[in-house]
C-alpha cells in the first residue's frame, strides 16, 4: 500500500471522477446522504458518522453494514482514505472543475450522485471541491462531503460501487504494469558505452542558424503554417530532416531545447505550429472557456498532413537553394501528446474512423472510463469524412512522447508502422494514462526495432520546455520535477536514435540502451527501457494471475 499511497496524489487528478464516486459510496452530503442499494433497500448515512468512524474507527450498525459490501481489498483503508489529504492547489482544482473535460466528468458522476430534488450531483460536486480545496483542512473525503451543497443527496449505490472496483482496477493495473515493466528493464543486457567523450545528451560539434518560413495545408482555411527551420552549418553532406509536432496548447518554440540540440549534432530540425491546437487555446483548455470544437474535430486528421506540406516546403526551398544541404527524402518524426498521435499517423500508423466511432460509442456508454484523452480523441468524430492516408513514406523513424492514439489508431493501425519506432511514457502521465496510451500500442506494433522507455517520476509535462507564448499555465503540482531536469534523458535518445536511423552512425546505437539511461535520468529521474513486452504475459499480470516478475 506505500507505492499506492505514493501516487495517490496523480491518480486522483486523472481518476478525479472515479474518487468522487468513493465519495458517493462513502455519502457525499453536508447532513445525511440516502444510498439506494437494491436489494438490500434504502440507508441514511449521517456524515457525522462518517467523521466519527475516521477518528475512532467505531461504525453504527448502518455504516458498518455498508463497509461489509465494499470489495474486500477495500474495506481495511476507507478509514484512511477519509482524512488522507491531497495536496492540490485551489488553483489547480478550480480550472480542472471549470474546464469542458472538468464539466464532462463531473457530468457523469452525476449519474451516480443525485443532489437536492434529484437533479445531476456532479455542478454540486464540483462546487464541494472547489470548497474543500480552500479549506485549511484541504480536500479529503470528509471536507468535500463537509462542503458539498444542500441538505441531501441520493446516490446509486449499486453504480458507486461499482466505479470503485473499476477505479481500483485501473489503479491497480497501472502499477502492475510499471512493476512489470521495471522487471523486464532490469533484465536487460548491460551495454558498455563507448569509452570516447561522446554523449548524445551534451552539445555536438556544430554550429547552426534559424529561420522562420510558411507554408499551408490546403485543406486549412485557418491560413499560413509558421514553423522554424533549424539548419546545421560546416555539414558535408545532406542533413536529414527531423519534424517536431508539439501537443495541445504549445507550440513551435515548445520543444527549441531539442530543436537546437539536434541540430548541433547536424541534423536539419523543422519546429511546426499546428493552427487549432497550439498555444493560443490555452485559455480555453484550462480557463473553462469552450474549447473550439469546430475545428478541433479536424486538427486530428489535418495535423500529420501539416508535417508533409511542411517537408515539402523544405524540399522546395532546398530546390530553390542547392547550397541548403537537407536531404528531405529522409525524414524523422518527435511528436509529444496530441504531437505523439501526430507522428506516428504520419509515420504509417493508419485511423480506421468506422472503427474510430465504434470504440468511441462504446466509450459513451461505459460510465467508468478514466482516460482523460479519450473525450479528446473522439472529437475527431466531428469530421464529416476524415482522410484515410495520413502516412508520409518519407519518414524512416518515430519518437513518440506520451502519445494518445488508443482511440484514433488502434491496434490494427498501430501494426501498420513499419519505421523505427521510439515511444516514451511518463510513470505520473493523468492526461496520457501509460497503460492504455503507451503501454498497449507498443505491443501492438509491428515496427523493428521498437522501443519503450519510461521515465520516473516523469509527468506528461517532462518533455515541454519553455515557450515564447508560455505554453500550458500548469500549476507546480502537475508538472513534477523541474522539466529542466528531464531534458538530457529526452536530448540524448532523440540524439542517438535519429543518429542511427536517419545518420546511419552505429556508434550511437549503445546509446539506446537501458546502460545510457540509467546515466542520463540520475539522481531526478531513472527510467526503463525495453525493446519487446509479451502481451499475453502483460495481460496475466495486469489481471493478478502472475507476479510481475517475468516468466524467463
Amino acid at each position: 500500500m506505500a507505492i499506492a499511497r505514493a501516487r495517490k496524489k496523480w491518480q486522483w487528478f486523472s481518476l478525479l471522477g472515479a474518487a468522487a464516486t468513493v465519495w458517493a459510496q462513502t455519502g457525499l452530503a453536508a447532513e445525511q446522504i440516502s444510498l439506494v442499494y437494491p436489494p438490500f433497500g434504502t440507508f441514511n448515512i449521517q456524515v457525522s458518522d462518517l467523521a466519527s468512524f475516521a477518528k475512532t474507527g467505531n461504525t453504527s450498525p448502518e455504516l458498518g453494514f455498508l463497509i461489509r459490501l465494499l470489495p474486500n481489498d477495500q474495506q481495511p483503508n476507507l478509514r484512511e482514505s477519509l482524512t488522507t489529504r491531497m495536496d492540490l492547489a485551489p488553483t489547480t482544482v478550480s480550472q480542472f472543475v471549470n474546464s469542458p473535460i472538468g464539466q464532462a466528468f463531473l457530468e457523469r458522476i452525476g449519474q451516480v450522485i443525485r443532489a437536492d430534488n434529484d437533479v445531476n450531483g456532479g455542478p454540486a460536486l464540483g462546487e464541494a471541491l472547489k470548497t474543500a480545496a480552500s479549506s485549511p483542512a484541504g480536500i479529503t473525503l470528509l471536507s468535500v462531503l463537509q462542503a458539498f451543497p444542500g441538505k441531501s443527496v441520493k446516490v446509486n449505490g449499486e453504480l458507486g460501487l461499482k466505479a470503485v472496483g473499476a477505479f481500483t482496477r485501473a489503479v491497480n493495473q497501472e502499477q502492475r504494469a510499471q512493476d512489470f515493466i521495471e522487471r523486464l528493464a532490469q533484465l536487460q543486457p548491460r551495454t558498455p558505452l563507448p569509452a570516447s567523450s561522446l554523449n548524445p545528451a551534451q552539445k555536438g560539434p556544430f554550429q547552426w542558424q534559424k529561420q522562420k518560413i510558411e507554408f499551408t495545408n490546403p485543406n486549412r482555411t485557418t491560413g499560413s503554417i509558421p514553423a522554424d527551420l533549424y539548419v546545421p552549418t560546416g555539414i558535408t553532406a545532406p542533413a536529414p530532416l527531423i519534424v517536431i509536432s508539439h501537443g495541445l496548447a504549445s507550440d513551435r518554440t515548445t520543444f527549441a531545447y531539442l530543436a537546437e540540440h539536434l541540430a548541433s549534432y547536424g541534423l536539419a530540425v523543422l519546429a511546426v505550429t499546428h493552427p487549432g491546437s497550439d498555444a493560443s487555446r490555452v485559455s480555453s483548455f484550462l480557463s473553462g472557456t469552450p474549447l473550439d470544437y469546430e475545428n478541433l474535430p479536424k486538427d486530428w486528421a489535418q495535423r500529420p498532413l501539416d508535417l508533409k506540406f511542411g517537408v515539402d516546403a523544405v524540399a522546395a526551398l532546398v530546390q530553390k537553394n542547392p547550397a541548403l544541404k537537407i536531404d528531405t527524402n529522409n525524414v524523422g518524426l518527435f511528436g509529444h501528446s496530441m504531437g505523439g498521435f501526430t507522428v506516428l499517423a504520419a509515420a504509417g500508423g493508419t485511423v480506421d474512423w468506422n472503427a474510430v466511432k465504434q470504440r468511441c460509442l462504446a466509450a459513451a456508454r461505459d460510465l467508468f472510463i478514466f482516460n482523460i484523452s479519450v473525450p479528446l480523441q473522439c472529437r475527431s468524430l466531428g469530421l464529416a469524412d476524415g482522410p484515410s492516408t495520413l502516412a508520409d513514406p518519407r519518414v524512416k523513424s518515430v519518437i513518440a512522447v506520451n502519445p494518445v492514439s488508443s482511440i484514433l489508431i488502434g491496434e490494427r493501425g498501430m501494426a501498420n508502422i513499419k519505421v523505427p519506432t521510439l515511444i516514451i511514457s511518463s510513470s505520473k502521465d493523468v492526461f496520457a494514462p501509460p497503460l492504455e496510451e503507451q503501454i498497449w500500442p507498443f505491443t501492438w506494433l509491428q515496427a523493428q526495432p521498437k522501443y519503450l522507455a519510461m521515465l520516473v517520476p516523469g509527468t506528461h509535462f517532462s518533455a515541454v520546455g519553455v515557450s515564447e507564448a508560455g505554453v500550458l499555465p500548469v500549476p507546480n503540482d502537475l508538472i513534477g520535477p523541474n522539466p529542466q531536469l528531464a531534458q538530457p534523458f529526452f536530448k540524448g535518445l532523440a540524439g542517438a536514435f535519429f543518429g542511427v536511423f536517419n545518420q546511419k552512425n552505429e556508434s550511437l546505437r549503445p546509446f539506446l540502451s537501458q546502460t545510457f539511461v540509467n546515466q542520463v535520468t540520475q539522481p531526478t529521474f531513472q527510467a526503463y527501457w525495453l525493446d519487446r513486452i509479451n502481451p499475453q504475459q502483460l495481460q496475466e499480470v495486469l489481471a493478478g494471475r502472475i507476479g510481475t516478475q517475468p516468466r524467463r
